[in-house]
């Protein structure tokens, strides 16, 4: 991610993190965190991760121009990036009214993308033990575990094999 677009803004237009809406100031922590993890994910989750993150920078961004506007010295996002050019083009090419609010995509635990993985693949039933610790999965597994969205069924007494499902009774 070359530049933070929520930040320039900010800059822009002399506005405190700390005098926020705390809904935004949320969703700047949580930024903050996920600009974190970017040093420590392997390089095939990078591209997913920097995805979110430009995601989350221009809602932010859009969430402050929504709430503040009145106050700010540049009312449109256009102009507060128009020095550089944005990472996202939708930003440049539809005004802020008719754009359709992006889904809220939850964010999901390592463990729940790796069972995630496993269901797509379908290799949801009869999986190991130590096949999904290959993979990475920490959760310690009982006879019945709920991991997110998803839940991990012990199928046999005497060895270590799980059925994955998907858990919508939340």
């Amino acid at each position: 991610m070359k530049r933070i677009e929520h930040q320039l803004f900010l800059k822009r237009n002399q506005l405190e993190v700390s005098l926020l809406l705390q809904p935004i100031q949320e969703k700047i922590e949580i930024f903050n965190r996920m600009q974190k993890l970017l040093d420590t994910v392997s390089e095939c989750e990078k591209g997913n991760l920097l995805t979110e993150l430009e995601a989350l920078d221009l809602e932010i961004v859009e969430d402050i121009e929504e709430e503040y506007a009145d106050r700010m010295e540049f009312n449109e996002i256009e102009e507060a990036i128009a020095e550089s050019k944005p990472v996202l083009e939708e930003v440049k090419e539809k005004p802020i009214e008719s754009q359709r609010p992006m889904p809220k995509k939850p964010m999901l635990s390592p463990d729940e993308r790796i069972l995630e993985q496993l269901i797509k693949s379908e290799e949801n039933e009869n999986v190991s033990r130590s096949k999904l610790k290959k993979m990475g999965l920490v959760t310690p597994l009982g006879w019945d575990t709920t991991i997110g969205q998803f839940r991990v069924v012990r199928t046999s007494v005497f060895r270590y094999r799980y059925s994955i499902v998907t858990n919508f009774n939340k």
